[in-house]
């Protein structure tokens, strides 16, 4: 996982000579650090299963002109044209701590309308740290090199394991890293470009309980009424390699006012693994439940970020950004055995959605910066299809942030956000027809921290 990165660090150290030597070392610390610790940490809970959270500075503004914003290097993950507002070598480190909460209200039911036992899961999201890491490169005034480790997408909940809603989902986590090295070159006094491959791994699992005795029920009507078998359990893991790639512009439309866009591309995976089943006897002869490699496709969206800000001298800057992102790619979760014969098929039916922010920074003096933001940040998952793996619903931002120059080659930033949510409604049917019925509640906070070094 971390050969990509170091190699690439390794070729730039070449490039670039003895001048970058000490910065060259600091990236490959920071490469290092980072990639293992997004290795672990990659997941989170976010709107859809897209992860913002990859600049304190930024999120300080609910992510309000994020494309054109270039106070340090992680413009290199929103608008890698940006990186031409940046000057000397630099690094940078940063780690949000997403802090949620889902907790559902309501009932399962079986395939037969029978109540299933059992609890309510517990809170089926937990506090996660998402961490990303920048290095910079200033090659001249007017050509710039950068590379960002992120995770842009993940999500995790996890259920106690005989909750009522267990044959829709007991664990669900998807995880990504990004490695993203890009170039910028500024075309004139007033437009920059700048773009480069997206690297993106990807890793799944999901589990969910079997209801073996609707299963042996459905099998064989004549059995019974009253026998029954226990739970079995279902596992599904896999991995995958893909490439991508990010394009941006930034145009200077006077002194003080920006405009910036950036397209990050769809990235197109094949999860390759393995399916485990864990079930009584009963089941265990029947072919449906041997364990076999699988596969499923998944698809992290593309996205549109349009971005502007204007400064109000002599210390405000006002920022707006508008971003759409193309949930319409998630369709249907299918998970397939190798031979291509289905396992399971759950419709999703995702569309697209528009982010929006406002946001304001003030600087009083060249050493410190306050930061504030609003947002809104729309739910891709409809109504009908919400399902316990994701009981995601829209949400709405409130942003605060600061920063402080600790010398002129040292800087750090932090940020907090409340996120409001409306309590969603689920109505999930399983594959073998048990009912999930009711509510979440939800909300989110979040907390982030970064620092900057100069060279």
């Amino acid at each position: 996982m971390l050969c990509p990165a170091l190699r690439f660090a390794i070729l730039w150290r070449h490039v670039a000579g003895d001048a970058v030597n000490d910065w060259v070392r600091w990236l490959a610390i920071e490469i290092a650090v980072a990639t293992t610790t997004l290795a672990f940490f990659g997941e989170a809970w976010g709107s859809g299963f897209q992860i913002r959270e990859n600049s304190a500075a930024a999120l300080g503004n609910a992510f309000a002109g994020a494309a054109t914003s270039s106070e340090d290097p992680s413009i290199i993950a929103n608008n890698p044209a940006g990186m031409i507002g940046l000057s000397g070598n630099q690094v940078s480190g940063d780690i949000g701590i997403i802090i949620p909460s889902a907790v559902f209200s309501g009932m399962g039911l079986t395939a037969a309308r029978q109540p299933i036992s059992g609890g309510n899961g517990g809170d089926a999201v937990g506090a996660q740290p998402v961490p990303a890491a920048y290095g910079f490169y200033d090659a001249s005034p007017d050509l710039k090199v950068g590379l960002a480790l992120t995770a842009p997408f993940g999500l995790q909940t996890q259920y106690q394991s005989d909750w009522v809603g267990r044959y829709q989902a007991i664990r669900s986590d998807i995880a990504t890293i990004n490695i993203n090295p890009n170039v910028a070159y500024r075309v004139s006094d007033w437009f920059s470009i700048g773009g480069g491959p997206a690297i993106q791994h990807a890793g799944a699992e999901f589990t969910n309980a079997i209801n073996s005795t609707t299963v042996v029920h459905l099998a064989n009507p004549s059995l019974p009424a009253g026998l029954t078998l226990p739970d079995g359990l279902a596992k599904v893991t896999g991995a995958s390699w893909s490439v991508g790639y990010t394009v941006g512009a930034l145009v200077e439309i006077s002194a003080g006012t920006r405009l910036g866009a950036s397209y990050r591309s769809q990235v197109s995976h094949r999860i390759e693994g393995t399916a485990e089943f864990t079930v009584p006897a009963p089941l265990a002869v029947s072919p449906q439940f041997r364990n076999t490699p699988a596969r499923a496709d998944l698809k992290t969206p593309d996205i549109v970020s349009l971005a502007a800000s204007h400064e109000l001298p002599p210390d405000i800057t006002l920022l707006a950004e508008v971003q759409w992102t193309n949930w319409r790619v998630v369709k249907t979760l299918q998970i397939e055995r190798s031979d291509g014969s289905i396992l399971s098929s759950q419709p999703e039916q995702w569309h697209g959605t528009w982010f929006g922010s406002i946001g304001a920074t003030w600087r009083p003096d060249p050493n410190w910066t306050f930061r504030g933001g609003l947002a809104f940040d729309p739910t891709p998952v409809r109504d009908q299809f919400r399902t316990a793996r994701l009981p995601d619903s829209d949400r709405y931002w409130l942003a605060f942030g600061l920063g402080y120059s600790w010398t002129p080659d040292l800087r750090f930033d932090a940020a907090y956000v409340h996120i409001f949510s409306p309590n969603p409604l689920i109505n999930e049917a399983s594959q073998m027809g048990d009912l999930l019925v009711g509510q979440y509640s939800n909300h989110l906070d979040i907390v982030s921290l970064s620092a900057t070094l100069r060279f």
